[in-house]
C-alpha cells in the first residue's frame, strides 16, 4: 500500500506540471499572465500556430529530428559493433577497452567541452550539425557498448559455430544473427539515446549557440523563445512550444516503451 501511494504521489508530481503547461498553451496569453493557476476561460490553438511559424519552431524541430536520428543511428551501430567484437572474441587489451568504456560513463561532458570546442574548430566542424552529431555519438557509445555487450554475451556460441561451419563470416554473423536476436536491447539503447540527444541543451548551446547561421535545435529554440517572452510576456506561446517539444518523446515511449524494460532487464544479466 505504501509503495502504491508513493508511486501515485510521484505520478501526480510529474503529470500535474505537464497538465498545467498544456492547459496554459490552449488559452490566450493575457489569461496566463493574469490567472496562471485558474481554469481557462477561453480556448485557442493560435499559440501553436504562432510557435510553429512565427518563432521558427518548425525549422528547430526539423533540425532536432535529423540530428537526433543521425546521432542515434551512429551510436547504436558503433556501440553494437564494439560490443559484438568484445563479447564474441578475446581481443588483446579487451579488459582495457572495457575499463575505458566504464570510465567514459563517469566523466561529465561539461569537463570535456573545452577540448571538444577546439577539436571541432580545428576540424572545421564548429557550429555545424555534423560536429554536434559526432560529439553526441561519441558520448553515447560507452553506454550502448556496455549494455549491448552484456546482452550479446548471453547469445549461445553454438549459433556462431554452426554459422561458421556453413561459411558465415564474422560480418555476416553480426548482421544476420546478433542484431536480429538483440532487437529489444537495440531498441532500448536507441530510445534512451534519442531522448537524451533530443533534450540536450548544454553542448548544443556551446557548439552551436554562438555561431551565426548554425542550425538551432529545439532546446535552443525554446531558450530563445523564453528570453523573448521576458520582454512581451507571451507565455502561452512558450507553453505551446514546450508542449510540441514533448510530443516526439511521448510518441517514442508509446511505440518503443515495451522494448525498453525488456532490453534493460535482459542486457543487465550476464550468462
Amino acid at each position: 500500500m505504501t509503495r502504491r501511494l508513493l508511486l501515485f504521489g510521484y505520478a501526480l508530481a510529474v503529470l500535474l506540471p505537464l497538465g498545467w503547461i498544456v492547459l496554459n498553451s490552449l488559452r490566450p496569453s493575457s489569461e496566463v499572465f493574469a490567472h496562471p493557476l485558474a481554469w481557462p476561460a477561453s480556448w485557442t490553438l493560435a499559440n501553436y500556430a504562432a510557435a510553429w511559424t512565427g518563432s521558427h519552431f518548425g525549422s528547430y524541430a526539423l533540425n532536432s529530428l535529423w540530428i537526433t536520428a543521425a546521432s542515434t543511428l551512429l551510436t547504436v551501430l558503433l556501440g553494437a559493433a564494439l560490443a559484438f567484437a568484445t563479447a564474441r572474441y578475446r581481443l588483446p587489451g579487451g579488459r582495457w577497452v572495457e575499463f575505458c568504456l566504464t570510465a567514459g560513463l563517469t566523466v561529465p561532458l561539461q569537463l570535456c567541452v573545452l577540448p571538444l570546442f577546439f577539436w571541432l574548430k580545428a576540424l572545421g566542424l564548429l557550429g555545424s550539425g555534423s560536429g554536434l552529431i559526432l560529439v553526441y555519438a561519441a558520448s553515447g557509445i560507452p553506454y550502448s557498448a556496455l549494455l549491448l555487450r552484456s546482452f550479446f554475451g548471453r547469445i549461445p556460441p553454438e549459433l556462431y559455430e554452426s554459422a561458421e561451419m556453413d561459411g558465415c563470416t564474422p560480418r555476416q554473423a553480426f548482421w544476420k544473427i546478433t542484431l536480429p536476436l538483440a532487437t529489444p536491447a537495440l531498441a532500448s539503447v536507441a530510445l534512451w539515446t534519442a531522448i537524451a540527444v533530443y533534450n540536450e541543451y548544454f553542448l548544443a548551446l556551446i557548439l552551436l549557440g554562438g555561431h551565426p547561421g548554425a542550425p538551432r535545435t529545439l532546446p535552443l529554440g525554446l531558450a530563445e523563445m523564453s528570453i523573448a517572452s521576458q520582454y512581451h510576456a507571451d507565455f502561452a506561446q512558450l507553453f505551446a512550444g514546450v508542449t510540441l517539444t514533448m510530443i516526439p518523446s511521448l510518441l517514442a515511449y508509446a511505440v518503443a516503451g515495451r522494448y525498453l524494460l525488456k532490453g534493460l532487464a535482459e542486457g543487465a544479466l550476464k550468462g
